[in-house]
């Protein structure tokens, strides 16, 4: 998305709607759009209108102007704790890798990327779903449910429950497998003891 224009500060609420698509910042857009429009209105249209307390157009327009100053303000402030775009593309880009990696069943980058994605933000909820898998083929079974585990405690994660879901079911069989591979080789070595 790029950087917001400057003028998009001016309008309290606004840089909220701009950069997350927040509702708390349409309401606080609308809210004051209707306390400037009240101001405007009861100064140059309805000047005769009396508003409840005596002098109280000055208050409002004394209220336009601390939320606008405090707005641009906080917006600012906030705008400048917020990752950059290029940040987030190079995330991507790092998904993207290690999507490719994933595909391509080479686990070790594609877990070494999908590390470092972890690294920088902890609740990516993609990287830690396909860092379950990674680990899930590498019969790394136990890390895999873990990681399962805390991919379910993050918030968010109820958009990937079927996804959850399906992987638990692969690990589960997964765990069944290697449970029967290791009684079938115990009782091959079993069989061989007594061979000799």
């Amino acid at each position: 998305m790029g950087r917001m224009p400057w003028a998009v500060y001016l309008w309290p609420g606004l840089p909220h709607v701009w950069k997350r698509a927040a509702w708390s910042g349409l309401a606080v857009a609308v809210g004051f759009a209707v306390l400037l429009n009240l101001a405007l209105v009861s100064t140059l249209v309805w000047t005769e209108l009396e508003l409840p307390a005596t002098g109280s157009r000055n208050y409002v327009w004394l209220a336009v102007a601390i939320i606008w100053v405090g707005s641009a303000v906080f917006s600012l402030a906030w705008g400048r704790r917020q990752p950059d775009t290029d940040v987030a593309s190079t995330e991507d880009a790092s998904f993207g890798e290690a999507l490719d990696r994933y595909l391509q069943q080479n686990w070790y980058e594609a877990e070494r990327s999908l590390g470092d994605l972890l690294r920088r933000n902890p609740r990516d909820l993609d990287a830690r779903l396909m860092l379950a898998a990674v680990l899930r083929h590498t019969g790394r079974l136990c890390e895999a449910a873990g990681q399962l585990d805390r991919l379910s405690r993050i918030e968010g994660s109820r958009k990937w429950e079927l996804e959850i879901a399906q992987e638990r079911r692969w690990l589960a069989e997964a765990v069944r497998q290697a449970d029967e591979e290791e009684a079938d080789s115990d009782n091959l070595s079993d069989h061989e003891r007594v061979a000799a």
